[in-house]
C-alpha cells in the first residue's frame, strides 16, 4: 500500500514538474511584456533589409517591421533591442534565448521548421542571382560548373550551387567581406540574394563594371522565426505583422528603400486590410 502510494505521489510530482516546465516554456509573451522590451535579431549589413547609415542608424525594410512589432507587443517602437545576426548564427542565438524573434531575411524551409516556428510570411525573395563582370559570357546556371562563386555562409542555395551546378563556393560571414573578396579576385562572380545584388548595382561604380548575369532559379518566402512551443508569443507576432501589412507599412518600406513595388507585398497588404487586421 505504502509503495503504491509513493509511486502515485512520484508520478504526480513528475507530471506536475512537466506541466510547470511546459507552462514556463509557453510564457515567452509574459516574459517579454514584463521585461518591457522586445529583442530582435536583424541584419545590419544587408541593404535594403537592414543596414547602418553613415550616421550609424539602423534602417531597412525589416528594421521598420521590427519596430512596428515591438510597438504592438510592448507598447512602444523604441522599446526594442536590435541584435545583428548573420545567416549562420541567427537560429542558434534564437534557441539560446539571446533574442526573442528573428527578422533577418529568414527563408522558409522544412529543415528550419524542425527547430523553429515561422511567423506569417511577409516577403517573397528572388532566391539567388549571379552578379558578374559585364564581359562575362555566363549564359545559364550550368555554366558555373568549376567556377569559384562568392557567397554567404548559411545561404539555402549553397548546396544547390555545388551539388546541382558543380560550382566551388567561397563563403563569407558578411556582405562587406563577400563583396571585398569578389573585388579582390577570390571568385569570378557573386551568387547571392537578388534584392541585395540589384541594390548593389545602383551604385554607379558597380553598375559600370558589373551586371546580373543570371536570374534566379527559385523564389523563397521570407518570414520571421520564433522558438518552438511559444504559441501565445507567435500569435501576437503574427497579429502585429498582419497589422503592419494592413497599415501599408511594408508597401511604404519598399518605396522608401528603393526596392521597387512587388506584387507579393502589395497583394498581402490588400488581403490583410480586407480581412480587418
Amino acid at each position: 500500500m505504502r509503495a503504491n502510494l509513493l509511486a502515485k505521489l512520484s508520478l504526480t510530482t513528475v507530471l506536475s514538474g512537466l506541466a510547470l516546465c511546459m507552462a514556463a516554456q509557453a510564457d515567452q509573451l509574459d516574459d517579454v511584456k514584463a521585461r518591457g522590451k522586445l529583442i530582435v535579431g536583424i541584419k545590419n549589413d544587408y541593404v535594403p533589409f537592414g543596414f547602418l547609415t553613415k550616421e550609424d542608424e539602423l534602417k531597412g525594410f525589416e528594421i521598420d517591421l521590427a519596430k512596428y512589432v515591438a510597438g504592438k507587443i510592448v507598447g512602444s517602437e523604441t522599446e526594442i533591442e536590435l541584435v545583428p545576426v548573420v545567416a549562420s548564427n541567427r537560429i542558434e542565438l534564437l534557441n539560446a534565448g539571446r533574442i526573442d524573434l528573428i527578422l533577418a531575411t529568414l527563408g522558409v524551409n522544412k529543415e528550419r521548421a524542425k527547430v523553429i516556428d515561422f511567423t506569417e510570411e511577409y516577403y517573397n525573395m528572388a532566391g539567388i542571382v549571379l552578379l558578374a563582370p559585364k564581359e562575362s559570357t555566363i549564359a545559364k546556371w550550368e555554366d558555373v560548373r568549376g567556377q569559384k562563386l562568392c557567397g554567404m555562409q548559411g545561404n539555402l542555395y549553397n548546396r544547390t550551387l555545388t551539388g546541382t551546378y558543380g560550382a566551388q563556393t567561397v563563403l563569407l560571414t558578411g556582405t562587406a567581406d563577400m563583396f571585398k573578396a569578389f573585388q579582390n579576385g577570390r571568385c569570378s562572380a557573386v551568387a547571392f540574394d537578388g534584392p541585395i545584388l540589384q541594390q548593389k548595382l545602383s551604385d554607379p561604380e558597380w553598375g559600370a563594371k558589373y551586371k546580373i548575369a543570371l536570374d534566379t532559379f527559385d523564389y523563397i518566402p521570407i518570414a520571421g522565426g520564433v522558438r518552438k512551443n511559444e504559441p501565445r508569443f507567435l500569435e501576437e507576432v503574427n497579429k502585429a505583422i498582419l497589422s503592419a501589412e494592413s497599415a501599408g507599412l511594408l508597401v511604404k518600406a519598399e518605396e522608401t528603400y528603393d526596392m521597387g513595388s512587388s506584387e507579393y507585398v502589395t497583394k498581402r497588404a490588400a488581403d490583410a486590410k480586407a480581412a480587418g487586421h
